[in-house]
């Protein structure tokens, strides 16, 4: 049967093209990577202030909303220069009465009609001043920010004056819990770098990551929060790039993201950013490719990729399970799939070890016992992105993720300084 479905005549061509493709593909993004490995200039000291409107959208977060307000009242930014808003949507714990303690503004959401972060984060916006503010922080409630993140912000954007929404650095604040959160730790220690800060380099968009990220309120009232996708980070990303301006990277204001400890917990989050990735390629997907044919800009192709890279993927591994179920083998004999399984450990190598030597500013070994278990990591992520292709009309449904690591700043620090990275 699949050597029938592989001989058919439409199909060949069909992978033959795709390989070509994929060839290019692969390249390009090597090109781009290549430019991570140049550390950006120190920004210099802002010589104005700029007022910020801090806002955490919040469910049910009774377990970590105190550390991460506390994070933010020891900002060694002026106080008088930015405010706190704590978004309570629809909660039944304790969340808003701990934010009142802490004497921030509490906003209080009682609306089952738009449940999820996304609906949470649009009811807010119309409830802050903007016009008080020039700009709007954004932070999850299970997040820790660096005690001078406002004021990297506030550098950056005196640097880059015409920069409407910055990303700050996602770093992990629960590193070593699972091989779970290791495997996330890994992934966005060389992402950051080779990704975000790489692009960045190039002059391209970096992506929004959902949190710890500033935008502008003349953004907002330009582009608007009106966003449908379960993923609205990305919808908001690609909605500034179509307006042709673009995400910038700021790799000095660090935030802390607590990581799923379990593979159910991640394969919800992850299904979850599956399904909002494949909405919003289907959306805007046609208007990238229509802008770079009319500019020929490359940063229009170079986000369109992006957005093709879970069709990319599942793709691939589609083809190459065919491939193998015949027996196929390059014209040198070599069968395929063990050769497959050693670029994997190659590439997941080059991670393991590339992302944390840059993340401690030094070359370590220290992760090269976790590279099987961040191969299997990576091989979960096909059968999440062919799953969560058939629900990405659904846009609707928010599936929250359990935060529950009670724990500060100054404790991911402390651990950080145990550690003995070789």
């Amino acid at each position: 049967m699949v050597h029938w479905f592989w001989d058919e005549v439409w199909i060949r061509p069909g992978v033959a093209f795709f390989i070509v493709y994929l060839f290019i593909y692969w390249v390009y993004q090597i090109l781009i990577a290549v430019r991570g490995a140049w550390s950006p200039p120190p920004l210099p000291r802002a010589k104005n202030l700029r007022r910020f409107a801090v806002l955490i959208p919040a469910h049910n977060e009774e377990r970590v909303i105190g550390n991460l307000l506390e994070s933010l009242l020891k900002q060694t930014y002026p106080k008088n220069y930015f405010d706190i808003y704590v978004s309570c949507d629809n909660c039944q714990d304790k969340t808003a009465k701990i934010a009142k303690s802490y004497n921030v503004k509490v906003l209080e959401k009682h609306d089952n009609a738009h449940l999820g972060k996304t609906g949470n984060v649009q009811w807010a916006l119309r409830e802050i001043p903007l016009e008080k503010y020039d700009a709007v922080a954004m932070f999850d409630a299970d997040n820790l920010a660096e005690k001078n993140f406002l004021t990297k912000m506030n550098d950056y954007m005196e640097s880059h004056s015409k920069a409407q929404a910055i990303q700050g650095y996602l770093d992990t604040k629960n590193p070593d819990d699972t091989w779970i959160s290791r495997s996330y730790a890994l992934s966005y220690w060389y992402t950051n770098r080779f990704w975000q800060l790489a692009r960045s380099n190039w002059g391209l968009s970096a992506a929004l990551g959902g949190t710890g990220l500033v935008v502008t309120v003349s953004c907002l009232k330009t582009i608007g929060w009106e966003l449908k996708s379960l993923t609205e980070d990305l919808e908001f990303s690609t909605r500034i790039i179509l307006s042709g301006s673009r995400v910038h990277w700021n790799n000095e204001a660090i935030i802390f993201d607590e990581k799923p400890l379990t593979f159910w917990a991640s394969r919800r989050q992850r299904t979850r950013w599956m399904q909002g990735h494949y909405w919003v390629l289907m959306k805007y997907g046609p208007r990238l490719l229509l802008q770079w044919f009319k500019t020929w800009k490359i940063q229009y192709l170079d986000w369109l990729f992006y957005l093709l890279s879970a069709v990319t993927t599942v793709i691939g591994f589609t083809v190459l399970a065919v491939r193998i179920a015949i027996g196929s083998s390059w014209n040198f004999g070599i069968s395929i799939w063990p050769l497959w399984l050693a670029s994997g450990l190659i590439q997941c190598a080059f991670n393991v070890i590339m992302g944390p030597s840059f993340y401690w500013g030094k070359f370590t070994l220290r992760y090269v016992p976790d590279i099987l278990s961040y191969f299997l990591y990576g091989l979960t992520w096909p059968p999440i992105m062919f799953y969560a292709a058939f629900l990405s009309r659904n846009q609707n449904q928010w599936v929250k993720t359990v935060h529950t690591r009670d724990i500060g700043v100054s404790d991911v620090r402390a651990k950080e300084k145990t550690l003995d990275i070789i």
